[in-house]
């Protein structure tokens, strides 16, 4: 739906309720997709924005990304808020980090993932494997476009008893690959457990914002279905209810939520 043409819908959702969670992606929501992963930047302006937000009553705030958790916090700059890195599997509530258990034999496996990929790695321009310890993300956003289905015929190979052993899952993002411990835990089940945390502290379920831009938001649409999710991107198939363009939208979105709740 068109978020745009909602916003009596959702005005009469937040007035209904003092409590508020405001969850949100950050590359492709907060900050733009750049090539080079350590390059993206949190503008001024948006900073300024977010720290609004933290010192609004019954507001909360949490930034859930696939970067580490110290690299987003790095990237954000904003004390006492909720940080989720790594899809959710680490994290740091109320001040508290916490970390999901990954099996040693999940772990292992990354090790010899990231070695077979480094590998891959090396015959392509513009291709490199980013270590996130408990996650590695394989980048082809550099590659030359004539290379792109080579590179990703070599990772699917390489990864496929990887997959069929039940020790790693692959998603597909932006030009990127993450490859994570097969695990049950997931970007949506973090975003459930802030939630449960937020209510157990006020004692009343909060209405949630979700807005993400990435296949692993999905996850996160689908497990807050009843409440105001919003995927950031071109047209395409989403669990989410609403949808804004770009992150000039988000940043657009995010004024008018300001002032009006």
């Amino acid at each position: 739906m068109n978020l745009w043409k909602n916003l009596d819908k959702i005005t009469t959702q937040l007035q209904n309720n003092p409590t508020k969670a405001l969850l949100l992606d950050f590359d492709g929501t907060l900050a733009p997709i750049v090539k080079s992963p350590e390059k993206a930047r949190l503008s001024i302006k948006t900073r300024s924005m977010l720290k609004n937000f933290c010192q609004k009553p019954g507001f909360y705030l949490a930034i859930i990304s696939g970067r580490k958790l110290e690299d987003v916090k790095e990237k954000v700059r904003l004390p006492n808020i909720i940080y989720g890195g790594n899809h959710g599997l680490e994290g740091e509530i109320s001040g508290k980090k916490y970390s999901f258990p990954i099996p040693n034999r999940a772990l292992k496996a990354l090790e010899k993932i990231h070695v077979q990929l480094d590998k891959i790695a090396s015959q392509f321009t513009g291709v490199f494997v980013e270590d996130k310890e408990s996650v590695l993300a394989f980048h082809y956003r550099m590659a030359e476009k004539d290379q792109i289905p080579s590179i990703k015929s070599l990772f699917k190979e390489m990864l496929k008893p990887f997959i069929e052993n039940e020790l790693i899952s692959a998603v597909s993002g932006k030009m990127v690959f993450d490859i994570r411990p097969k695990v049950v835990w997931s970007k949506g089940a973090f975003a459930k457990l802030i939630v449960n945390v937020i209510h157990i502290k006020t004692k009343a379920a909060p209405i949630v914002i979700y807005i993400g831009d990435d296949v692993t938001d999905e996850d996160v649409f689908k497990k807050l279905k009843n409440e105001i999710t919003i995927k950031v991107g071109k047209r395409s198939k989403s669990f989410a209810r609403y949808r804004l363009k770009d992150t000039k939208e988000v940043f657009k979105f995010l004024e008018w939520l300001l002032v009006y709740t």
